[in-house]
C-alpha cells in the first residue's frame, strides 16, 4: 500500500512485525494506517524530514520506539505549554497540543501528532506543529497525511514555510539499542 505511494530508498530495516492491530500504548490504539506502515516500511526518514517512530512493545530497548519516544515527545510539547507562546494563545491550538499523542518527528523541530480524543473508524486526526508559528491539521489518516504533504496544492496549509511540496520519498533506517 505505502510502496505505492513512496519512492523506497533502500532494503527494508526495522518493521513492527511482532505487534497485533489492537496494539495500545496506554489509553489508545495505533491507528490502522500506522499500524500498516509501521508493519510495511517501519522506521526510517520519511519524506526526506520526518523520522517515522514505530511501535516496538512495551518495555522494549529501542530509543527510537514510537512508546520511548511518544513519552519524551509530550514533554517537549508540555515545556511548550508552559511558554508564553502567541500560538498558544488561541484556546483550540492549547487544547490541541494538550492532548496531542505525538508519533514522528522532523528534521527542523516539527513535531507530528494525533489527537485521540476524536476516533473516526480508529483513526486520529494528525496535526503538525511547528513551533512558534502554528499547528496545522495533515489529515485524517497517515496515508491522507502523506498524500497532502507531497501535493503541489496541499502542502502549503501545513507546510507555511515551504517552497515545494516534500518529495514522497521513504528511506529505511536501522532501529538501535
Amino acid at each position: 500500500m505505502y510502496n505505492e505511494l513512496l519512492t523506497i530508498e533502500n532494503e527494508i530495516v526495522t518493521i513492527s512485525d511482532d505487534l497485533d492491530s489492537s496494539y495500545h500504548i496506554g489509553n489508545w490504539a495505533i491507528p490502522p494506517s500506522y499500524y500498516e506502515f509501521s508493519k510495511e516500511l517501519g522506521y526510517g526518514l520519511l519524506l526526506e524530514l520526518f523520522l517515522t517512530y514505530i511501535p516496538m512493545g512495551k518495555g522494549n530497548p529501542f530509543c527510537d520506539s514510537l512508546e520511548n519516544q511518544n513519552i519524551y515527545l509530550k514533554n517537549i510539547l508540555k515545556k511548550y505549554l508552559e511558554t508564553p507562546l502567541m500560538m498558544l494563545k488561541n484556546a483550540d491550538n492549547y487544547n490541541l497540543i494538550a492532548n496531542a499523542e505525538p508519533f514522528m518527528f522532523g528534521e527542523n523541530g516539527e513535531i507530528v501528532f494525533w489527537d485521540i480524543r476524536e476516533s473516526k473508524e480508529g483513526e486520529y486526526p494528525i496535526y503538525l506543529a511547528n513551533f512558534p508559528v502554528g499547528v496545522y491539521y495533515a489529515g485524517g489518516n497517515f496515508r491522507e497525511f502523506i498524500i497532502n504533504l507531497t501535493d503541489k496544492d496541499a502542502y502549503k496549509k501545513i507546510l507555511t514555510f515551504y517552497e515545494e511540496p516534500l518529495l514522497p520519498k521513504f528511506r529505511p533506517l536501522k532501529m538501535v539499542q
